[in-house]
């Protein structure tokens, strides 16, 4: 629960990403004249995040994330469910569904009240809304705004969503909260305590990222690239810019709350080098990829297996996470497999990517989250 130090020293993270290129064996010719995306990354900085773990026997962390648009803050009600901590998220958004497709967490549009009496120094706050599953459900939360800087920001995901998502935290800032209480249709419940020593009711501000499982189609346009993701019976379009300069190929999607960025290596042969989300606000991308080498082009076939080291990066902090990815062809199709190495709380959270060549141009992106490996359940 406690967060902890970067997953690789300066000098560590200086070695990783001099690897040397890799010298593929292209056996054929690119399946499609796009750039292919073989990874979902995403990233989410909440201003104030109200954290508060409960005793019902239904649910666990309860978390109340304010972020900011350009058409003002909103908050998103997060209800993690007890055993498989899959998270579940509520907010008074029209286009909840259509809203960051790159994220496959389950949402529902619900009136959010949330009645604030804070002042500038001090947290009074109470939500009010209906979960997931239709319960009414009230919050109240008192206590410091988050002003203590913690000296290891690196932070742990708590084992939430990990059927959906690879997740790293920036924990800046931190402080617990005063009182706290939980009602769910009408019915109080008690809250469990951190350590075994104080009730589970902090503040804080954070920014989480990473790269998420869902499935997409890819087909080109003119000067572009559009992607169809296909999630809670609904199909959402997203157009992507493609520009090519000095031996580089950029794929860009923007919208209003963020900007997705893909970099490759080349702009005839293209080897995904970086891949980054950058909300509209912040200076810097709130995650970061960076593959050593570039992986190889993945719609050209090649023969056997070629392994790159991954680094994740966090609102602009070095080395929240690190990995290997293995890139091959396995019965006609593209694959991809991310395996995170460290800190402890990614690597039961390891990827695997299909890509399926379309005779009518288009590519299926299949990401899918790998069984736990054995030794992470140890």
């Amino acid at each position: 629960m406690l967060p902890e130090g970067p997953a690789l020293t300066a000098k560590e993270r200086q070695t990783l990403l001099e690897a040397a290129p890799h010298q593929v064996r292209y056996t054929g010719a690119p399946k499609v004249d796009f750039p292919v995306l073989p990874l979902q990354v995403w990233a989410a900085t909440y201003e104030l995040d109200i954290i508060l773990v409960s005793k019902h026997p239904d649910w666990n962390m309860h978390e109340y994330a304010q972020l900011a648009t350009p058409d003002g803050p909103i908050w998103l009600m997060k209800d993690a469910e007890e055993g498989s901590l899959d998270q579940f998220i509520v907010a008074d958004l029209d286009n909840i569904q259509s809203w960051l497709p790159e994220l496959p967490v389950v949402r529902k549009a619900y009136p959010v009240q949330v009645i604030d009496q804070s002042t500038e120094k001090k947290l009074d706050l109470r939500f009010e809304y209906n979960n997931i599953k239709g319960e009414q459900v009230v919050a109240t939360y008192r206590g410091k705004r988050p002003k203590t800087q913690l000296k290891k920001q690196n932070g742990s995901t708590m084992g939430h969503s990990r059927q959906q998502l690879l997740a790293a935290l920036h924990l800046p800032k931190r402080d617990f909260g005063q009182k706290a209480n939980i009602q769910y249709d009408g019915k109080a419940y008690p809250l469990n305590r951190l350590l075994g020593l104080v009730p589970f009711r902090m503040a804080l501000e954070q920014t989480q990222g990473g790269a998420s499982t869902g499935q997409f189609t890819l087909q080109g346009l003119r000067g572009g690239l559009e992607s169809q993701h296909h999630r809670a019976k609904q199909d959402i379009a997203q157009s992507w810019q493609i520009t090519k300069a000095e031996q580089k190929t950029v794929v860009r999607q923007q919208s209003p709350l963020r900007t997705l960025v893909y970099e490759f290596e080349g702009t005839d042969t293209l080897c995904l080098k970086a891949a980054y989300a950058q909300q509209w606000n912040k200076p810097v991308p709130g995650a970061r990829f960076e593959f050593a080498p570039a992986l190889p082009d993945l719609r050209r076939p090649f023969e056997g297996t070629y392994t790159s080291q991954f680094v994740l990066d966090i609102e602009g902090q070095h080395n929240n996470a690190f990995g290997t990815v293995t890139a091959d062809w396995v019965d006609g199709q593209a694959r991809l497999v991310l395996r995170p190495s460290q800190p402890w709380w990614v690597t039961d959270r390891p990827m695997q990517t299909l890509l399926t060549y379309q005779p009518n141009q288009q590519v299926v992106v299949d990401i899918q989250m790998l069984p736990i490996p054995e030794s992470t359940t140890k």
